[in-house]
């Protein structure tokens, strides 16, 4: 929010203050004030003069010599400017001058005439021309005729003011305007301020022509005032320099007094062509299924019935609270207006803005809140202005809708003085407390232990206690208030079995060399796409964007995010893992909430960096595997492992962990054609189910000594048909001699289909490891053990010995 100082002490004393010391009272207030500009870019010696005459330069097409009086005496220069001509006032640089930049003016001469000076455009004298009409951003300033000639043109020009920038927080819709600010620094300094609690309407005779009809909800209040006769008029140049100080574009006078109105009342207005008006009768009311309206920046809109419009009978007039129509511009040819101030719904002027990718000063503050009681008095101030800049009469009094108001509801919070002095950790006198809520306009009846506290309607912000509190702070100055040490009692959070096997899990995938990574909760059905998963994704309502516009059922697609960033930067691979939510639905909608499940998911990806010890190698099946073993080996689960079917991973390279009877995770590579969908060459995925972890962990880790006496291996190469599951083979062994305790270890070492295989069959090559802790076995106890097994294979699965 940008604030001209000269217009702030229109309403308020501030002539102790400079503009940097003032804004040093509105920082430490809570107004943040991020810089103090001089409209005066560093003009000296630029003076008011008018062209006389103008006579085309001897040597140059383009150039023009100008005869200018200065007030008692006349000069020659040279100017190009397309716009000079005789009888135009405009500022003029004299040999000594300085203008913005530190452009130093002297007498120059041009092909052989002496050119005397300079006559200056806006731009040359600093001036934004973003914030000047086209006319005048292009060619000389061309000022008022009743300007003194030979004077000054600083204080002539208004450039004497300075901008405050206000960096405003979103909650204080209230500043932005002089009203507001006014307010603002009348509490802080603790002065009067001038500033008129309302405007009376302006006389008229008979009742107004126009009607009104409010059809939607969205627009508690309407009011409207039909002006005719009016009159081309150029802005004084006072409203354009304040309109320029306060960052806003001239356009017209009609435009600028709409404009210069809600910097100063905080309430927008827009005026209608009263003739473009169907039958005199406005209609506020929702947009209709695919209505299109030209706006008056000339690109149609198509709009939605979530949108309000301004309307008449026939058609829509504009966009309320955002653009006007341009069937309804203010032209060269307008005799009549409707002038326009209203209460609009902050949420839909928001969501139509957004829609339709709009954004104006108008918008802004309707979205953020307007304040109900400046209304009316933003209609008769602008109604005035009217009448007095631009020659208008007034056709009947304002149209109101509905025709009384009523009082306005006040926000009333209840405030303790010694909640207050607990809150802020200084004793705060309730004499301070009081002034200050007086000198916000704060109406205060005190009791025992509770005030009653109303606030005034253009203070949306301060609806709680906790609000009061901090007003109090600002204005009583938070450099009153001492740091102080935290005293409170600090509890330790309840322990939590499953955050403290989360936090297990953490520590020991990073001690085996995993990252961990965070990822995005929120995807899109198209990055889900090639998992096939089943089930529907959890729409939002709102998304806010359109690659994150639901939930995620999985988190392989939010890994094989961060590996294919890390390969695209030159990453040779890696190991990463994410404790994340998913969440998963039959169907969506549906009437229940979603389930949500917690999930370990781990990914390798790419290949090794090497070692002097180790060539570069591709991350494998068997890397993730032994992660999940040893995972699993930690929290003391027994687990073992079949094939599995799930459709995003290999076929034959994916494995489901069982434990007790039920799947706790999976690993296996990821498919091929998932894996170029994700642009990621090769990986390896794995998952666990937090909550069976959970359910299953003992946190018992047998420990047992280092054995004293040898152990003995056997390896055996049988033939079993193909379905057999070697773990099948494993669990028969550990069965046939596990009670006799001299089996410590079975490994399936090799499996081989070929020549010397029956169809339909395959070798497994399993290690027995025997041994006892008391002595050496015999070759005989061991020749047992090995037949036992072999016993129990042949009965269970035909398992025939390979010769």
């Amino acid at each position: 929010m940008r604030a001209s100082y000269k217009w702030l002490a229109d309403y308020l004393d501030l002539s102790d203050l400079t503009p940097a010391e003032l804004a040093d009272r509105l920082t430490g207030a809570g107004l943040a004030v991020d810089a103090v500009e001089p409209l005066n870019r560093g003009v000296q010696g630029v003076v008011i003069g008018k062209i006389l005459s103008v006579r085309p330069h001897p040597q140059a097409d383009r150039l023009k010599v100008c005869l200018v009086d200065l007030g008692g005496r006349q000069v020659e220069i040279v100017c190009g400017a397309p716009n000079a001509s005789p009888g135009l006032v405009v500022p003029v640089a004299l040999p000594g001058a300085r203008l913005p930049g530190g452009v130093d003016i002297g007498i120059a001469e041009f092909r052989g005439v002496a050119s005397h000076g300079m006559l200056c455009s806006a731009e040359e004298l600093g001036l934004e021309p973003r914030y000047l009409p086209k006319r005048e951003a292009e060619g000389l300033w061309e000022l008022p005729a009743d300007l003194p000639l030979g004077a000054d043109a600083v204080s002539l020009l208004h450039l004497d003011d300075v901008v405050l920038d206000i960096d405003l927080t979103p909650n204080r819709s209230d500043c932005l305007s002089i009203r507001g600010l006014v307010h603002e620094l009348s509490a802080i300094l603790r002065r009067p301020h001038r500033f008129p609690a309302r405007v009376a309407a302006p006389r008229a005779e008979g009742e107004s022509p126009l009607r009104v009809r409010l059809e939607t909800p969205r627009c508690p209040r309407y009011e409207a005032q039909l002006l005719e006769g009016i009159e081309r008029r150029e802005t004084p140049l006072w409203m354009k320099m304040r309109l320029v100080a306060m960052g806003v574009r001239s356009i017209d006078l009609v435009v600028d007094i709409t404009n210069y109105v809600m910097l100063e009342w905080g309430q927008p207005l827009h005026a209608f062509d009263a003739d473009a008006i169907a039958e005199a009768t406005i209609v506020v009311r929702q947009a209709r299924e695919g209505e299109r309206l030209v706006t008056l920046d000339g690109q149609e809109r198509i709009l939605t019935p979530d949108m309000m419009v301004i309307a008449d009978p026939e058609k829509s007039i504009g966009l309320a609270g955002v653009m006007g129509g341009e069937n309804s511009e203010i032209g060269p040819a307008t005799r009549r207006i409707a002038l326009e101030s209203a209460r609009f719904d902050g949420a839909s002027i928001r969501r139509t803005g957004q829609a339709l990718a709009l954004r104006s000063e108008a918008q802004q503050r309707f979205e953020k809140g307007v304040d109900p009681a400046a209304v009316s008095s933003a209609l008769h101030r602008a109604s005035e202005l009217l009448v007095e800049l631009a020659g208008s009469r007034l056709v009947g009094g304002p149209r109101r809708v509905p025709a009384e108001e009523g009082a306005l509801k006040r926000t009333v919070v209840s405030f303790s003085p010694q909640a207050c002095r607990q809150f802020l950790g200084v004793d705060v006198p309730e004499d301070e407390m009081l002034a200050c809520f007086q000198w916000l306009g704060f109406e205060v009846a005190r009791g025992e232990a509770s005030w009653r506290v109303e606030v005034p309607t253009r203070r949306p912000d301060v609806q709680l206690p906790a609000d009061l509190y901090e007003e109090v702070a600002r204005l009583y100055g938070y450099d009153h208030i001492p740091a102080t040490s935290m005293r409170l009692p600090v509890d330790a959070p309840e322990s939590s079995e499953r955050l403290a096997l989360a936090s297990a899990i953490r520590r020991a995938l990073v001690d085996w060399g995993l990252f961990e990574v965070r990822t995005y909760a929120l995807t899109s059905p198209e990055a889900e796409a090639p998992m096939e998963l089943d089930g529907a994704p959890v729409a939002l309502l709102r998304p806010m964007s359109d690659d994150r516009r639901t939930l995620r059922r999985h988190l392989l697609p939010s890994l094989a995010e961060v590996a294919r960033y890390n390969l695209a930067h030159q990453v040779p691979g890696g190991a990463i893992f994410e404790l994340a939510k998913v969440f998963l639905a039959d169907a969506w909608p549906q009437p229940e909430m979603p389930v949500e499940r917690d999930v370990i998911g781990m990914m390798w990806f790419g290949e090794t960096e090497g070692s002097p010890f180790e060539r570069p190698r591709l991350l494998d099946f068997y890397d993730a595997k032994g992660v999940c073993e040893a995972l699993l080996a930690r929290l003391g689960i027994e687990a073992s492992y079949r094939a599995g079917d799930a459709k995003f991973l290999h076929p034959g390279r994916q494995a489901v962990i069982d434990a007790q009877g039920q799947a706790i995770g999976l690993v296996g590579e990821v498919h091929p054609d998932v894996a170029r969908a994700y642009e990621v060459p090769r990986a390896v995925y794995a998952e666990f189910d937090l909550a069976l972890l959970s359910a299953l962990a003992t946190g018992q880790v047998r420990v047992t000594p280092i054995p004293r006496h040898p152990a003995s291996r056997r390896d055996l190469a049988v033939i079993v048909p193909r379905d057999v599951a070697s773990q099948a083979l494993v669990d028969a062994a550990w069965q046939a001699v596990g009670e006799q305790g001299t089996l410590r270890m079975v490994r399936v070492f090799d499996v081989y289909t070929g020549a010397g295989v029956p169809v339909d069959h395959k070798s497994l090559a399993i290690a027995l490891w025997f041994q006892m802790d008391e002595r050496t076995l015999t070759d005989a106890e061991i020749d047992h053990a090995v037949g036992a097994v072999l016993q129990a294979w042949q009965s269970a699965f035909g398992a025939v010995l390979r010769a």
